[in-house]
């Protein structure tokens, strides 16, 4: 069956669900929930946001001080994160409950309850011709894991308001020696 250009993109999930923090640079924080986070290179290890073409807060902040934090949702705090991407909040982090905790390497704050948390310094920030999203690049600088994590925990995206937390292990035979 045919599927609408419109809708190919959403074909490809469940994705990653992460609450990316930022600070700009007279130190106002930002928080925002996002689902389009990949890692791209492993030595640097790097990864990718996609993050809407437009001037966001968050957006703004990168731009601004070069760095940002991954936090890796987990049920526990799923519904705190997606309402982070309320506009026009001057404090989401008390709006929705959400405690930060300070970073080892970068300035913006990262979430006290995330079980994985990413500093990245970024890299780059990419526009491809007729996009509508950018690609922003970060270089991680700083990993940090709960080590009772359970991956059933972390929240997978899979469009709109659903979302979906892994399930079944498999492990499989690689092709490659």
């Amino acid at each position: 069956m045919d599927v609408p250009l419109t809708q190919a993109i959403r074909l490809i999930y469940p994705r990653l669900t992460v609450l990316v923090t930022s600070i700009d640079s007279v130190g106002r924080t930002n928080a925002a929930p996002y689902s389009w986070c990949c890692p791209i290179s492993f030595k640097p290890p790097m990864l990718i946001l996609g993050i809407q073409a437009k001037e966001t807060r968050t957006i703004k902040n990168i731009k601004q001080t070069k760095e940002f934090v991954v936090n890796v949702v987990t049920k526990d705090w799923v519904q705190k994160a997606i309402k982070c991407e309320a506009k026009n909040l001057d404090d989401k982090f008390a709006e929705f409950g959400l405690e930060t905790t300070k970073c080892s390497k970068v300035q913006a704050p990262c979430i006290k309850e995330a079980k994985i948390v990413l500093e990245c310094k970024l890299s780059e920030i990419m526009q491809p011709q007729g996009a509508d999203h950018y690609i922003v690049v970060g270089e991680v600088v700083t990993a940090k894991k709960d080590d009772g994590l359970k991956d059933s925990e972390i929240v997978m995206h899979i469009g709109g308001g659903k979302f979906v937390l892994p399930g079944e292990e498999m492990n499989l035979e690689r092709g490659k020696k």
